[in-house]
């Protein structure tokens, strides 16, 4: 069980990062979820609430700027988010905790069958990270592969590109569950990219002919998540759901 010694509620940034530098700080980033070390036995936590890095911002030419403390409500029903990423945000937590969990939340835990992960990644997801010396935007790809950001840093947005025709496809236990494995797509004159939940520790880009090594759990076996995937990898392929 993790005790929380102390709780901090910044009201800049330059204050939340110098919290953050404290042995056992740990960023509390939408209510519903703790982002660090889950090993630890004893936390500061550091909540972002009051830092307003919120807001659905057009960029130039397609790029569209998501505030990480925007949560996945507001995603969900934002008109200026693509469709696919929408759907993916619903899917993300139940109704009652949509209003609370948010963007920057779902992208430092990085969950294996995070839909909305997935959608990011095929949009061409940068995330916006600062620390007390730079701000700079990292591929979401390499976010992932690196989890957890290490101490001091937060995210404060994330950029996605909305051009282009997307689809996914998903199987899970039931139709309100998460999914086992789910697939994602999105095709620009640029190319194509794909990503799948549910194969790796965290969603993940993937090319055709990748080996694919899942891990077995009680909803799924390794050669079952492989076959799945190969399935939905085939549905969004040929432009069905």
């Amino acid at each position: 069980m993790v005790t929380v010694t102390a709780y901090w509620r910044p009201s800049t940034m330059a204050e939340a990062l110098e919290l953050l530098e404290r042995a056992d700080a740990i960023v509390l980033a939408g209510g519903t979820r703790l982002e660090g070390d889950p090993s630890a036995e004893q936390v500061e936590v550091v909540d972002l609430q009051a830092l307003h890095l919120d807001g659905i911002r057009p960029g130039a030419g397609d790029a569209l700027r998501i505030g990480a403390m925007v949560t996945l409500q507001e995603l969900a029903d934002s008109e200026l988010v693509p469709p696919v990423v929408r759907e993916a945000a619903r899917r993300e937590q139940p109704s009652t905790l949509r209003a609370q969990g948010t963007v920057g939340g779902c992208i430092a835990t990085g969950r294996a069958d995070s839909e909305l992960l997935a959608a990011l990644l095929v949009h061409e997801a940068v995330v916006e990270v600062e620390d007390r010396e730079v701000t700079e935007g990292i591929e979401l790809e390499r976010v992932l592969a690196e989890l957890f950001l290490p101490a001091g840093q937060v995210v404060t947005a994330v950029t996605i590109r909305t051009a282009g025709d997307a689809r996914a496809a998903r199987t899970a236990r039931t139709p309100a569950d998460r999914a086992i494995v789910a697939a994602y797509a999105r095709s620009t004159e640029e190319g194509r990219r794909v990503a799948l939940t549910g194969v790796a520790p965290t969603p993940v880009l993937v090319e055709p002919g990748d080996d694919l090594q899942p891990s077995g759990d009680f909803r799924g076996s390794a050669d079952y998540r492989r076959h799945l995937a190969e399935v939905l990898l085939a549905r969004i392929a040929e432009g069905s759901e």
